[in-house]
Parts: structure tokens; C-alpha cells; sequence
């Protein structure tokens, strides 16, 4: 008897429980519904929900919802060029691509700022090992955040069958904007006397360098960027500012040796440009450019405390349809002379 009350205790408490969650289900379903509508009422509404790069934003774990069309942090304003500027000039093929921005920076600030070029293939089976030093990186144009990268120390341990493999796999990944033909590069192995070559890079605009960020690697044949330290460092006094980038340690390295040259390469690369990271390499006494991006992490860097993604952004301007559509026809005429080459 005791079972049996005890049993239908329980499935009434389960018919209470199951009609109460259809209910709010049926509730939550109802409102899903008419914000859905509401969406599909308003296509920039709509844009500001399901926007894929803001989606990627929000699953990497930022801690607000961007905004486009209204752009306050500096991932917002990083995102907001990309989309309305730099994805329709024809100057991100050339700054975007590290064969042809070597051309661009060589005849903006001078060759001697290039890391040199020993090599520029379509097609990895047409490398030319032989010409090649003993010591030497092989990169794709693109880069993608240092994992198309290859270090060769000593060539004569290089299986080259597997790295003609592997390069060929590099360009496979279709870029996110067209990068022509040329496909794979190899360059100048920079080192500093056994230790990691620091990787300094600056946020401009129009000229003015803002804030710079270091990452420092802890193994030097491992470029990939998430094995890296990183801080951002304010200008020009150069102190570490307590923010933490995403899943990465923090650094707290001295001011480069060279630090005034750096500014003076980035006011003079980033001129043209409302909001550009210069990467700048520190190599003795030489300063090289290791490229100039319009796409700083895709604007999902996540920043704690979230503030100073919202800090950085301050004096970043945003500029306008009109601005923008000046710049881009300037571009065209820039651009022609490079993609030829």
C-alpha cells in the first residue's frame, strides 16, 4: 500500500513538472517566434544578431555584443574597416599578402626595412633548394597567424619530399582575400644570438601609433601564435597595461632598443590608413617590417577586464561612407603599380 501511494506521489510530481516545462516551452517558443519576426522586419537588426563574426565574437567568450554600425572597442572598429573598407580596396591585396607588401614597404621606408626575400614560388615542387642558404623560413603569403610558417635551420636535415607536402597543404586553405598566384616565399632565418626574435606590433592611425602589443615566444622554432606571450604596452613611455588577451600569458619585456625608429616606420606606413598594425621585428641594430594587417585577430580579440577592449578604442576615429569611398579610389591607382609584379 506504502509503495503504492509512494508511487503515484511520484507520478504526479512527474505530470506537474512535465506540463509546467510544455507550457514554458511553449512560452519561450512563442517569444523565440515574435523576436524572429521582429528580426526578419529589420534586416540591420537582424545583422546585429547573427552576424557570423559577431557569433565567433561571443563563442570565444566576449563580454558584450558588438556593434557595427556603431563601432566604440577596438575590436568593433577593426571589424567595421574590414567589412566596409579594406575588403573592397584593392590595397589589401597588396599590404595583405607578404610578397607584394615587400615591394609596398621597400618604396614607403626604404629596403633596408625589408626582410629579405630569397624566393617566390607558385608551385612548392618548383622551389629551388639548391639556391637556398643552409638557414631560411618558408612561409606562405598569408601567413595565417604564424602556422603556414616552416624554420630551417639546417637544410641538409630537411626532409624536403614531407615540407613539399606540408606547403602544399598551406596553399590549399583558400585566403580571405584574393592573394594571386604566388603562393609561397622564402626569407632571411632572423635570429638574435640563439633567442626568440620578439615580434613588436603597433596599432596606428592616420600616422599615429597608439598602442603597441609584444608577443614573445617561448620556443623559437614554434611560431604559431597562441604559443606565444602577449601584452599591450602603452606609447611612448611603453608600460604594461593589465590587460590579458585571450588564452595567452602575460609579458613584461623592456622598451625595444630601437623604439624610435619603430615609431618613425609606423607614422610613416600608417599614414594612409584610419586604423593599421604595423609588425616590426628587432633584429641588432636593424628594424624590419614583418607585415602590415588590416585584420588584427579578425576584431575576436578577447580582452579582460572587457574595459579596455572599449579603452583602446577611444581614439580610433571611424570614418565615414564618404571618406571611405575617397580612400578606396586612391587605392586603386596605389594598387595597380604592385599587383603587376
Amino acid at each position: 500500500m506504502q509503495s503504492s501511494t509512494i508511487k503515484n506521489a511520484i507520478i504526479s510530481v512527474l505530470l506537474v513538472t512535465t506540463l509546467s516545462f510544455s507550457y514554458n516551452y511553449y512560452k519561450a517558443s512563442q517569444e523565440l517566434d515574435r523576436i524572429n519576426a521582429i528580426l526578419e522586419s529589420n534586416p540591420r537588426l537582424k545583422s546585429c544578431f547573427t552576424h557570423p563574426r559577431k557569433i565567433a565574437f561571443m563563442q570565444k567568450g566576449g563580454e558584450y555584443l558588438p556593434d557595427y554600425e556603431n563601432p566604440r572597442t577596438l575590436n568593433d572598429k577593426v571589424a567595421h574597416l574590414l567589412e566596409n573598407y579594406f575588403w573592397k580596396s584593392p590595397i589589401t591585396r597588396v599590404i595583405g599578402t607578404k610578397y607584394f607588401a615587400k615591394k609596398y614597404v621597400a618604396d614607403m621606408v626604404g629596403e633596408k626595412h625589408v626582410v629579405p626575400l630569397l624566393g617566390v614560388w607558385d608551385n612548392p615542387e618548383d622551389i629551388d633548394w639548391h639556391r637556398l642558404p643552409n638557414k631560411f623560413v618558408l612561409k606562405s603569403v598569408r601567413g595565417n597567424y604564424g602556422r603556414e610558417v616552416i624554420i630551417v635551420t639546417d637544410k641538409s636535415k630537411l626532409n624536403i619530399p614531407d615540407t613539399i607536402d606540408q606547403l602544399k597543404k598551406f596553399c590549399e586553405v583558400p585566403g580571405m582575400i584574393d592573394i594571386h598566384k604566388k603562393r609561397i616565399i622564402a626569407e632571411e632565418l632572423l635570429e638574435n644570438d640563439g633567442k626568440p626574435i620578439m615580434d613588436y606590433k603597433f596599432f596606428c592611425s592616420y600616422g599615429k601609433p597608439l598602442v603597441a602589443y609584444c608577443l614573445e615566444m617561448k620556443d623559437s622554432s614554434n611560431t604559431d601564435i597562441d604559443s606565444k606571450t602577449f601584452s599591450f604596452y602603452t606609447l611612448p613611455d611603453w608600460k604594461a597595461l593589465p590587460v590579458k588577451a585571450g588564452k595567452h600569458e602575460r609579458n613584461n619585456l623592456p622598451k625595444p632598443k630601437n623604439f624610435e625608429k619603430m615609431l618613425e616606420i609606423c607614422k610613416k606606413l600608417s599614414t594612409p590608413f584610419p586604423l593599421i598594425r604595423i609588425d616590426l621585428y628587432e633584429n641588432g641594430s636593424r628594424v624590419l617590417v614583418g607585415e602590415i594587417t588590416e585584420d588584427a585577430s579578425g576584431g575576436k580579440n578577447i580582452m579582460k577586464p572587457v574595459i579596455w577592449d572599449f579603452k583602446l578604442g577611444e581614439n580610433i576615429p571611424v570614418a565615414t561612407e564618404e571618406e571611405i569611398a575617397k580612400m578606396i579610389e586612391r587605392d586603386k591607382e596605389i594598387s595597380e603599380k604592385y599587383l603587376k609584379l
